[in-house]
């Protein structure tokens, strides 16, 4: 017989009982992907949710305990499980030899598996999601023993940024590699997604993709919501001369991007617009990148308040060539009041007008002509960071799509719930 926490009234009052599994901590929030799920947890628990969080700590982002209970604890009753994910040549060998996905195996840990098996026999939720690919080993447990609906966020299509990383990777034998992990994230995402009772994609693009693998159960698009009374527009903006790219230097598309960007179109830039300058900030930001020396870049490093950092930057640059789901980094540049330019990449998943809410340039070329144009028209670029504040404010904020999505998930757990009933009869 299928179990459900919630009764019919209980469904009516929208009040919810969240697992949420993860593979990693949402805090600090300096990058795309922990910030989406914190303003999940924060979110659900302010529409008036009781959220669990169980959460892998990779040692790598590792910061003090009592710093992230202090973050998270108001919103969720947290678990943490420290594991290390650090690159390891022999375990990836073996994961090559064995036809497994390396990727995903980094993030299998025993005593979390021990733990949340404990948790799911001995307390009863209303729906369980699971955070993306990497926590999705856990995923069958969750169905096993959940006893209600288990929904898999995804907060991208790995495979798809693998995929386009291999494109861009010039060393044959590298290029090779990244293909095979990438052709094995594309059978473990493949094979699982039939598994769960829903997926919910951030971009309508992704759920096509889903679709197009074979993906039968519902699917409800849901964007990663942004909290509108930290980002806020800044006046002095609108005159400014300081164009800006936030985000993780860890994470292999940024990279890529930024050092493409500088390459082929920043001297461009400069040449025809010697007033302007470019800020580059965000975590893993070593040695060498600081040393690096181009006319009018300066690298800011890991900054501790990001709205404080782009408070005075007129236009932001996201110049992406791999990637996938939806780049949260836009979305808080719009909803800061930034004009943004961004490859057509980059800009995937959010609904926009080219040119009225930010510009999309593909080639050096493009970027090039677009930002001089937005500098030398000034009206034009006021109006895009008015037009793009209010898209967010409308659309984006995390209020309304966590409410968007919560009655999504009140469906599917009245549908358990009815369910139960006629079992019952």
């Amino acid at each position: 017989m299928v179990w459900c926490y919630l009764s019919g009234q209980e469904i009516q009052n929208g009040t919810v009982k969240i697992l949420q599994i993860s593979h990693r901590v949402p805090y600090p929030l300096n990058e795309g992907g922990t910030i989406g799920i914190y303003n999940y947890t924060r979110g659900f628990s302010e529409a008036g949710c009781t959220v669990t969080l169980f959460a892998l700590s990779a040692r790598k982002h590792a910061m003090p305990e009592h710093e992230i209970r202090a973050a998270l604890e108001p919103y969720c009753e947290l678990h943490l499980f420290p594991i290390n994910t650090d690159i390891k040549p022999i375990a990836a060998l073996r994961s090559l030899l064995k036809g497994s996905s390396y990727n995903v195996d980094r993030f299998v840990h025993g005593e979390f598996m021990a733990a949340l098996e404990k948790e799911l026999t001995s307390t009863k939720y209303d729906l369980i999601q699971i955070e993306g690919t990497y926590a999705a080993p856990y995923g069958e447990l969750a169905l096993k023993l959940g006893d209600c609906p288990v929904v898999l966020r995804q907060h991208n299509v790995e495979f798809q940024i693998w995929e386009r990383i291999a494109s861009n990777t010039r060393n044959p034998l590298k290029r090779w590699y990244v293909n095979v992990l990438a052709e094995r994230l594309r059978e473990f995402e493949s094979r699982h997604l039939n598994q769960y009772d829903a997926i919910v994609p951030v971009t309508e693009n992704d759920a096509v993709l889903f679709e197009e693998l074979g993906c039968t159960v519902p699917i409800f698009p849901s964007p990663a919501g942004i909290d509108t009374t930290y980002w806020s527009p800044n006046p002095d903006s609108e005159s400014s001369n300081k164009l800006y790219h936030l985000g993780s230097l860890e994470w292999t598309p940024n990279v890529d991007a930024v050092n493409w960007f500088l390459q082929k179109v920043w001297p461009k830039i400069r040449t025809q617009n010697p007033e302007l300058s470019f800020h580059i900030a965000g975590k893993g930001m070593d040695a060498s990148w600081k040393s690096r020396e181009v006319p009018g870049v300066i690298m800011e490093g890991e900054v501790e308040d990001a709205a404080e950092f782009v408070k005075d930057k007129a236009c932001c640059i996201v110049p992406l060539r791999s990637g996938s789901g939806i780049r949260l980094k836009i979305l808080e540049a719009m909803c800061a009041g930034k004009a943004v330019v961004s490859t057509s990449i980059g800009a995937q998943g959010i609904h926009f007008i080219d040119g009225e809410h930010l510009c999309v340039a593909d080639t050096p070329e493009q970027m090039v002509a677009v930002v001089s144009d937005l500098f030398r028209n000034r009206e034009k670029l006021i109006r895009m960071q008015k037009a793009a504040h209010n898209l967010i404010r409308e659309v984006y904020g995390n209020a309304e799509v966590i409410d968007r999505l919560l009655k999504f998930y009140q469906e599917l757990i009245r549908s358990r719930y009815l369910k139960m009933e006629l079992t019952e009869r």
